[in-house]
């Protein structure tokens, strides 16, 4: 008889937890879809551009969308902030972003890497330096347990505002 009360004790312990795990699951936060392979610019987007002082026309989505961008994949892309406002280009130039709340990160000029307005696969429009011969390295998301650094460069997002100063300019970098 004591037998059959464990195994019967057993077996309602069995069923509440059957029950219970499927309870939970309803609650459980599961994966977002993949982003979609093509990622369409906000329309939205407006990136107010200053140069040495003088604010001039905003890069925005139909900007972008007119040019084709300097770097690409299945996922990702990106336009030269130089290609877009050749003031950047100039040596000595600084190409500063800033977020709406007023942070800000600052570019200078240098060798072997590009500032760069990049859209992420998800639709996010940030500000990064990007190098032109490897623009989309692989260790993007492989970092962890294998100890790779990640990025070690800053990147600007959401981006309101880009501050480009020329050597030449009226704006004290």
């Amino acid at each position: 008889m004591r037998g059959a009360t464990i195994t019967t004790a057993v077996c309602a312990l069995a069923i509440a937890a059957c029950s219970k795990a499927s309870d939970s699951g309803e609650a459980r936060n599961w994966s977002k879809e993949a982003p979609p392979h093509e990622v369409a610019i906000p329309d939205d987007l407006q990136i107010g551009v200053v140069i040495d002082g003088v604010t001039k026309p905003a890069i925005t989505a139909q900007a972008l969308a007119a040019k084709t961008p300097d770097f690409s994949d299945t996922e990702r892309r990106a336009w030269r902030i130089a290609a877009l406002e050749p003031e950047a280009a100039l040596a000595g130039a600084t190409v500063e972003a800033s977020t709406p709340t007023g942070v800000a990160v600052r570019y200078p000029h240098l060798d072997g890497v590009e500032p760069v307005i990049y859209l992420t696969r998800r639709g996010e429009v940030a500000v990064a330096t990007l190098d032109p011969k490897n623009p989309f390295p692989r260790y993007h998301g492989q970092g962890g347990r294998l100890r790779r650094p990640g990025d070690q460069l800053p990147h600007v997002m959401p981006v309101a505002t880009v501050t480009i100063t020329t050597p030449h300019g009226s704006t004290t970098p």
